[in-house]
């Protein structure tokens, strides 16, 4: 078997898709381009095809990335025009790299993500707004109610924001461009900017921009782990 990474966008008119409806349309268009996928023994076989860090509802991306098995060793180039012509408007794949090495998981190696997002505001809360969200970076910690399928727990989300930029487009439209972590050591949301704000606010866009690992100042993109063993 031959393993392949495969960078690819998912734009605004996809915004919506769910994580698990992204999966199901990208393996969908793998099997229209006759590309032969290894699949994994039991009962219930299914395509070894595993994917980043999951994208919320609502969001999209300019770099996103999977990782494919296949039953033979297609040139690069061919999977990513053959995925191309199959896959459904508004998903495109930017680039595929053979995986010369055992590499971790996506999941297991990417530990920073980074943000744009638009947010309408009535004039003359600007002011009030921009302060609320300094106090992400002038602070120590910011605590904030999270609520999941086991109720609600309080998290301290200063750690995770590495960088915040906020630019006034214009009179009502702020942008905030931001890194955060993401993975096992923390999860920053872009939601989670918005819980700081008490004045109300419209989202207008969300785009994640940017998946990487970051250590010791180091930064590693996810193709660059497909060339380093152990990676």
């Amino acid at each position: 078997m031959y393993s392949f990474r495969v960078r690819f966008t998912k734009e605004q008119r996809q915004k919506y898709l769910s994580h698990l409806e992204l999966i199901k349309g990208i393996e969908r268009a793998i099997r229209r381009a006759q590309l032969e996928m290894v699949y994994s023994e039991g009962f219930h076989p299914h395509p070894k095809l595993s994917f980043g860090p999951a994208l919320a509802v609502g969001t999209a991306s300019e770099d996103e990335y999977f990782d494919l098995e296949l039953t033979r060793d297609y040139p690069p180039e061919k999977i990513l025009e053959s995925i191309n012509k199959a896959l459904t408007e508004g998903l495109n794949v930017l680039a595929v790299k053979k995986i010369l090495h055992r590499v971790k998981p996506l999941n297991a190696i990417i530990n920073r993500a980074s943000y744009v997002m638009f947010l309408r505001t009535d004039p003359r809360d600007r002011s009030v707004i921009i302060d609320q969200l300094n106090i992400l970076l002038t602070s120590t910690s910011v605590e904030i109610i999270r609520t999941n399928k086991d109720g609600q727990k309080v998290v301290n989300i200063r750690p995770w924001l590495h960088t915040l930029t906020i630019r006034i487009k214009d009179d009502d439209l702020l942008e905030l461009e931001f890194i955060g972590e993401i993975g096992s050591s923390g999860n920053l949301r872009p939601d989670d900017l918005l819980r700081v704000i008490s004045r109300p606010v419209e989202v207008l866009a969300i785009t994640r921009t940017g998946l990487w690992r970051e250590e010791d100042g180091t930064v590693t993109r996810p193709l660059d782990f497909c060339d380093k063993a152990g990676g």
